[in-house]
């Protein structure tokens, strides 16, 4: 037997999001199309792990599995097989055997999203899956000053949603860094980097740094929203579709160089 390690890239705009919850070949999650095409060309259960659970509409360039190969077959034929069998909006760019105790959910030492946000008086329709439309000016140094305040390790309490039957018993985690990209004068790129996320925490971390752009919050408040939780007090959501994950880090070398 051998532990595969498989990076995937996904547009997220039409499944339920990355967990197997249900098994509607109409509108499935991606968990559920590349483990019944994983099982169609073994032949044998093929039960697989993740690095994130991404939400209905959130994308990947880099989402992290493995799943334990029963025989022998080969790697390239493999992802050949895959990539000409499973949906053009779900790619395998790598495939690799992995450590026999290596975990893509349990062994992450950090994860790295963007989120893109197109700030132009008219959205672009090539960018409607992947962007969201914030037509108004965004006050950059008032939301670098309210980053700041994130990074480091807070309990995020009020900057995630809740979810049926997910209570967590610890809502601490540690944010590394924040950092802003213009892309063109009317994309920005926001990226964040942390040990593990809350549900939904990401986006509500963006959903607040454009309301404290937009002059809705100040950055004081966000260092309250850190001390007291309120979730009420945070911004909005940001939308799914303006998220994606961009990498998995599985060294510690990375948070060695934002926590130095």
């Amino acid at each position: 037997m051998k532990n595969i390690i498989m990076t995937l890239a996904y547009d997220g705009t039409r499944y339920l999001g990355w967990q197997k919850t249900n098994l509607d070949p109409v509108q499935p999650s991606v968990e559920y199309v590349v483990q019944s095409t994983l099982e169609e060309i073994l032949q044998q259960p093929t039960p697989i792990q993740a690095a994130s659970r991404t939400d209905r509409g959130v994308h990947a360039e880099a989402q992290i599995i493995n799943f334990i190969l029963k025989k022998d077959i080969d790697l390239d034929k493999l992802q050949h097989s895959l990539n000409c069998l499973l949906p053009s909006d779900i790619r395998v760019l790598t495939a690799a055997v992995a450590e026999d105790d290596f975990h893509a959910t349990l062994s992450a030492k950090a994860k790295q999203y963007i989120y893109r946000i197109y700030t132009g008086p008219v959205l672009l329709p090539h960018l409607r899956f992947t962007h969201w439309h914030v037509p108004e000016p965004l006050e950059r140094e008032r939301m670098t000053t309210a980053a700041h305040v994130m990074i480091g390790e807070h309990d995020f309490i009020a900057l995630r949603n809740h979810r049926k039957g997910n209570d967590y018993n610890d809502t601490v985690r540690t944010i590394y860094s924040i950092d802003f990209d213009d892309v063109t004068p009317d994309i920005l790129e926001i990226k964040v980097s942390g040990n593990n996320f809350l549900y939904k925490m990401c986006r509500n971390i963006v959903g607040t740094l454009v309301y404290v752009g937009l002059g809705k919050l100040s950055p004081g408040a966000v260092a309250k929203l850190l001390t007291e939780g309120a979730r009420a007090d945070a911004g909005i959501t940001a939308p799914a579709h303006g998220l994606t994950l961009h990498k998995v880090f599985y060294n510690n070398a990375f948070t060695q160089t934002f926590l130095t």
